[in-house]
Parts: structure tokens; C-alpha cells; sequence
């Protein structure tokens, strides 16, 4: 589903600094955007906004070209702590989204349902009884990740998903959500904020740097199909890297002109 952002600007409650402001924005429905920027630019601000999850000071966020004015099931959220519910199960914490999109789902089905998303996220589904405390960071994660896609909203917000994770499991991860976001016939719009370069080049369709707060968008830059880069051969593409290497340096200087 396609997003509009509109004149953007925003101060939380009781502050007068502003963290973005007249920031503009239009994705188009299926695009795989990351909000790339340094820590403290607003980038999980501007993800709440979205979300529903706050209120614009000034200015509009459109969602198929309606406003957004508070959480909707059609925007599935994955946040960087995992979100879960610590007194529920693996398998009542992804249930909780499912039920409340189907309703109607019997009880029988709907735990039908969750055991094979729990397979689609490369989990056993014999943890469903199992409490998020037993669970391991990636493990926790796989689980937030298979709730946000069991609810198959058009909008997907992922808010450093893997920022707490090793090495490791962070780059499982990152081929998993590549995975279902590329074999989904309709392809869900996904915002997702990262401070990684690297991250953003191997993921994203399109990368929209913010500034330091108060923030606009400062690049904003589509990858095209033909420069997508594989794990394996992300650096071979000379397009490739003369993109991270501009991206790596409008950080730093955006950085070295705020702290001037």
C-alpha cells in the first residue's frame, strides 16, 4: 500500500524541539524502502508516525490515500526489542494478531495456522507452549516476525530488527525477510530503519538517508532490479560501491555539518 508523507513536522509533547520537520515523502505500493540514517535522526520517530503511533505536529501521512490517525492491522510492526508478551506463549503471542484480523477463525485452525508460520520462519513448532524468556534473541525475533506476516498487512514497519542480534543471526535473518518478501505475489510495502549502509544496499529497492533532527529526507535514491545486489557478490557491482561509498560519505558529512 502506497505511503504519502506530506510536510512533515514533529515535537513529542511538553518539548518544543522539533525532531523532523517538513520532511516529504511518497513510496509507492510493493517498494522495500530503508530509512537509513546516524542514531537520534528521528528515523523510529518517523516509523511510530506511520504506524499510528503518533501524532504529526503539522502535516499529513496518507496510507492509500488515507490518513493515518491511529494502529491499524494493516500495518504490521517489528520492533528491535521484539515486542513480545512476556506471560504468552510463543504461539499465543503470533495467535494475538491472527485473532484479532480473523475473528471468526476456529480454534483448531488458527493453531493450525501459527505452527506453520512458525515453520515459514524456520522455527520448530514445537515451541508454540514455550515463553519468550526460553527463547534466544533470533528466536524471539523469527517469532515477531512470523505475528507482523501472519496478519498479511500491505504495510510492513520493521524498526531495526536486528540491531541486538550477533552477526550471525542477524544475516539469517536478513535472508529470511528477503525470502517472504520476494515470494509474495503482491509484495508488501516495508519501511525499514537501519544505521547500517551495508544493511540498507543489501535490502533495500530504494534508500531515503535522513538528516540529523530536525530531519528531512537528504537522499533519497532507488536501487534498479539490474544493480541488486546477492549476498556473495553485494561489492562486485562498481555501481554498487561507488553508492555505498557516497552513502558512507553523506553520513559522515551530514555528522561533521551538526556537530559543527
Amino acid at each position: 500500500m502506497g505511503v504519502h508523507i506530506k510536510d512533515l513536522s514533529f515535537a513529542y509533547k511538553g518539548t518544543d524541539r522539533l525532531i523532523l520537520e517538513h520532511l516529504d515523502l511518497d513510496v509507492q505500493d510493493g517498494e522495500f524502502v530503508c530509512l537509513l540514517g546516524q542514531s537520534g535522526c528521528g528515523k523510529s520517530t518517523l516509523l511510530r508516525l506511520i504506524a499510528g503511533l503518533e501524532t504529526p505536529s503539522t502535516g499529513e501521512i496518507l496510507s492509500g490515500g488515507q490518513p493515518i490517525s491511529e494502529a491499524s492491522l494493516s500495518r504490521g510492526i517489528v520492533f528491535q526489542d521484539y515486542g513480545l508478551f512476556p506471560w504468552m506463549s510463543a504461539g499465543e503471542n503470533i495467535s494475538l494478531g491472527l485473532h484479532q484480523k480473523f475473528p471468526e477463525i476456529g480454534k483448531a485452525a488458527l493453531r493450525e495456522r501459527v505452527e506453520q508460520l512458525l515453520i515459514e520462519v524456520g522455527l520448530d513448532p514445537s515451541i508454540y507452549r514455550k515463553l519468550p524468556r526460553e527463547l534466544s534473541g533470533g528466536m524471539k525475533q523469527r517469532c515477531a516476525i512470523a505475528r507482523a506476516f501472519g496478519i498479511d498487512p500491505p504495510t510492513l514497519l520493521m524498526d531495526e530488527p536486528f540491531g541486538a542480534l550477533d552477526a550471525v543471526t542477524r544475516v539469517r535473518l536478513q535472508d529470511l525477510v528477503m525470502d517472504l518478501w520476494q515470494k509474495e505475489e503482491e509484495k508488501k510495502t516495508v519501511f525499514f530503519v537501519t544505521h547500517d549502509v551495508d544493511e540498507a544496499l543489501l535490502l533495500a529497492t530504494r534508500i531515503c538517508m535522513l538528516g540529523q533532527s530536525p530531519s528531512q529526507v537528504i537522499l533519497d535514491v532507488s536501487i534498479p532490479s539490474e544493480h541488486r545486489p546477492a549476498r556473495e557478490t553485494q561489492f562486485d557491482d562498481p555501481w554498487i560501491l561507488s553508492l555505498r561509498n557516497d552513502l558512507v560519505k553523506r553520513m559522515n558529512m551530514d555528522i561533521t555539518a551538526h556537530v559543527e
